[in-house]
């Protein structure tokens, strides 16, 4: 009853704050987390310094994105003929102040194990409808899916948001998937793995930096945080979870995200103002008391990346680490993950090719990379059981507890349109063979490669894929088939 009266008063605000708010800026409609082309462009045209500010909180805000990119002449073709590629395509996809409708329609005879950046089905069948309207005070979509043999109802309202812009700032409330931190093909804390969960948040829009000399120095800045609930089928039903991100880039092109999850309140559970203070203080023994009285579960993390152009080609390092607990104020247990991206140009009519690698464990040690591992609790809690997940699906990594993942994808960016990729993937799930991963209840070795082909039509953007892998027993989708493939339809009315 308190999400839903803590909704219902966001949704009066949103409508009071667009009619009173000061000076109205542009409609600020976020990118979406399902386009691995866009964020590729982006980190692309990141490397340029053509895009400003840190770009590892996505959805991304549109008007950090086009900000500098409508000031481009692209009939003089400042920048190499990839670059200006890219900066044609993101265009494209911007929105204009109206009405907006979109449809996307999803096969496959089996939905993915790993659920990288991009766009997959959830179901056998997973169709979406989307009406939209925003204008400079105003952004809102409802959309209405239709997903088979899934965790859920098979009809939802995922996707659908309403938020109101005042200054640089946009409060809203809906549904709407997160992808936190500079991995590709998976983040350790809040990914699209699962379901977005029901949350009303506050989100700054541009990455504008401080004014005052005292806090300049952390340079452009952006801040999320939101409040969500997360269901009733669950250990404890009705829980909450509080996020909150902080990125910045200090330095030009080296950018770093400050996250945290809290996970309290629910059926039969404190929530009172002593319970969410020990939980926003959480210093000392005041959230890790070992016993029922301690207020939730938390994770901590912090992600750093870094872009530098060598010559025409522009290179990406990050890094990434999720703690599970803390002591005294510096978290510890950390998963880890890392990787790089290369994207170079091919020929001179705008070409692209994109070489990304990946390491991730999900497993917790007490040093980044050495220490004792301590088994099957980056994900769960003793206390809410069911832990950082919701409907059936982790909210980070895409393995859940204790699981290796290597991953390398090449993507080849024509210059008419079409894009083509391949990944190969090996795994070891349930590496420190425990029963708390909801994967596998032992050590199971999992391999893939998966070749993807997309381009935009008349008709339409179509993507088609087709994935060779290990077919391995899972708690989650049963036996995975050899052979599985599927196709997307994605457009914009």
């Amino acid at each position: 009853m308190y999400l839903k009266f803590l909704i219902a008063a966001t949704m009066s605000l949103v409508f009071s704050t667009s009619a009173v708010a000061p000076p109205p800026v542009a409609a600020q409609v976020w990118t979406s987390t399902s386009d691995s082309q866009l964020r590729q462009d982006v980190e692309l045209l990141k490397s340029y310094g053509i895009i400003d500010g840190p770009v590892n909180t996505w959805p991304l805000s549109w008007k950090q994105i086009t900000r500098s990119i409508h000031d481009i002449n692209t009939n003089e073709a400042p920048h190499p003929a990839h670059v200006m590629r890219a900066i044609a395509r993101t265009l494209r996809k911007s929105p204009k102040n109206d009405w907006r409708i979109s449809t996307d329609v999803r096969f496959t005879n089996e939905p993915k194990l790993v659920r990288g950046f991009g766009d997959t089905a959830r179901g056998d069948a997973d169709t979406s409808l989307s009406l939209g309207y925003q204008n400079t005070n105003i952004d809102a979509q409802v959309s209405v899916n239709y997903r088979n043999d899934q965790n859920g109802d098979d009809v939802n309202l995922d996707g659908s948001y309403i938020a109101a812009n005042f200054n640089n700032w946009s409060l809203y409330a809906g549904s709407i998937e997160r992808w936190w931190g500079p991995g590709q093909d998976n983040t350790l804390l809040l990914s699209t793995n699962a379901r977005p969960m029901s949350a009303i948040g506050l989100r700054r829009n541009e990455p504008k930096p401080f004014e005052t000399k005292w806090l300049s120095w952390i340079g452009p800045w952006t801040w999320d945080m939101f409040l969500a609930h997360m269901g009733k089928e669950r250990h404890i039903p009705n829980a909450l979870m509080v996020g909150m991100r902080l990125s910045l880039e200090p330095l030009k092109n080296f950018e770093v995200g400050l996250s945290r999850t809290m996970q309290l309140c629910g059926d039969n559970r404190p929530c009172d103002f002593k319970t969410w203070s020990k939980a926003i203080i959480a210093v000392g023994d005041l959230d890790n008391t070992g016993t029922l009285n301690e207020p939730g579960n938390q994770l901590a993390s912090i992600d750093l990346a870094y872009s530098k152009r060598l010559g025409d080609k522009a290179l990406r390092l990050y890094i990434s680490g999720t703690a599970e607990d803390q002591t005294i104020f510096m978290p510890f247990q950390y998963a880890r993950l890392l990787g790089a991206t290369l994207s170079s140009p091919v020929g001179d009519k705008g070409d692209t090719l994109t070489i990304n690698t990946e390491w991730s464990d999900s497993g917790n040690v007490l040093a980044w990379f050495f220490g004792q591992r301590i088994r099957g609790v980056i994900y769960g809690h003793r206390i809410y059981i069911t832990g950082h997940r919701f409907d059936g699906r982790t909210l980070g990594h895409s393995l859940d507890n204790d699981s290796k993942l290597i991953s390398f994808t090449t993507t080849y960016d024509r210059e008419d349109g079409s894009t083509y990729s391949l990944s190969l993937r090996s795994a070891t799930i349930n590496w420190d063979n425990n029963n708390k991963n909801i994967i596998s209840l032992s050590p199971t070795k999992y391999k893939s490669v998966e070749a993807k082909a997309s381009n935009q039509f008349d008709f339409g953007r179509l993507e088609l894929s087709i994935t060779l892998q290990t077919k391995i027993h899972t708690l989650t989708q049963g036996k995975l088939p050899l052979l599985s493939a599927g196709i997307v339809w994605q457009k914009d009315f």
